[in-house]
């Protein structure tokens, strides 16, 4: 063999070697994709997941498999993530304000670090919470429900001890002497079974878990959390509209991948889920789910959740917000 024969050989693998990486990057994903959610089915993140991971699905032309891994306010689901492959197949949907929140309260119980552990590929949705009542309960607005807890011992649900839900019920319940009893769940889908059945008087849930129950007569909506009322729900108040000043209670949802996910499978990821978020189905399904969406660039959705997590630092410092 001549020896220029040989050294075109050589040059030749040696380009291939190079070309390895971006061949990889361009053939992601190359097998199906796996959405943890730290809830169990029925509940706004199970909703939300599961809507994006159709669109992604189609997007990418690859199975998107929705894993619910419920318990301890979403965290044991994060956490798995957390400590998986940072491959891109295996990405967490998650309130980011819930966990947020946890980390506060919890510090390293949690399991994970939710800014070191963590790249945000995208904001996926922004929602109001909804607060509810269970309709046996004598109150039809948010005025009779405060007056009435005064002289009644009233319990609510949440998604867990830290979760957003929770925290949204101890600043409602702040001026009540005594407050209300807290009753954690492992998701909303639970919880406003609880509450239908009179199990729970109570209960701050995300938009989609009440417009999906809204026809039921099982359930009783009072308010909105947000600055504007909610198109799914035009006829529950805001909070200003309800009497009540300062409270603005949202949920951010998000899709994350483990912090040493290489970033040209985040960028690949982060293309393709900004896709899912605007196809005509995303669009008019959030909307009908009350939920905004919130298709943003890796940039922008690092700077929104760096601003959310100060946000919420603040808000559990001053109102003295403590794990149970």
């Amino acid at each position: 063999m001549k020896l220029s024969t040989v050294f075109h050989m050589l040059l030749g693998v040696a380009f291939a070697f190079a070309a390895a990486p971006a061949v990889q990057a361009q053939a992601y994903p190359s097998k199906p994709i796996t959405i943890v959610i730290g809830y169990p089915p029925g509940g706004g993140a199970d909703a939300i997941a599961r809507l994006v991971g159709s669109q992604l699905s189609q997007v990418t032309g690859q199975s998107v498999i929705v894993d619910n891994r419920g318990g301890f306010s979403g965290n044991i689901g994060a956490a798995s993530v957390a400590k998986g492959a940072a491959d891109g197949y295996t990405v967490l949907v998650a309130p980011t304000t819930t966990y947020r929140i946890n980390g506060i309260l919890y510090g390293d119980k949690v399991g994970y670090d939710l800014e070191k552990d963590f790249t945000p590929v995208s904001l996926l949705g922004v929602q109001p919470m909804v607060l509810m009542v269970n309709p046996h309960l004598p109150v039809n607005n948010v005025a009779e429900l405060l007056e009435y807890a005064k002289s009644h011992k009233l319990d609510y649900g949440s998604t867990g001890v830290g979760s957003l839900e929770h925290i949204a019920a101890e600043l409602f319940f702040k001026n009540v002497p005594g407050g209300a009893v807290h009753v954690p769940y492992r998701g909303n889908g639970p919880a406003i079974v609880d509450l239908m059945g009179g199990q729970i008087d109570v209960l701050f849930a995300t938009a989609p878990t009440v417009v999906s129950n809204k026809d039921s007569g099982r359930i009783k909506g009072l308010m909105v959390t947000t600055a504007e009322r909610n198109p799914a729900l035009p006829n529950l108040p805001t909070p200003a509209e309800a009497g009540l000043k300062g409270f603005d209670v949202v949920s951010t949802y998000s899709m994350l991948v483990p912090a040493a996910t290489p970033k040209d499978v985040v960028e690949a990821l982060n293309a393709a889920v900004v896709k899912a978020l605007k196809t005509p189905k995303t669009v008019e399904t959030f909307g009908f789910m009350g939920v905004q969406p919130q298709p943003t660039t890796l940039g922008e959705a690092k700077e929104r959740l760096t601003k959310e997590y100060a946000k919420w630092a603040v808000v559990i410092k001053e109102n003295n917000i403590k794990a149970e």
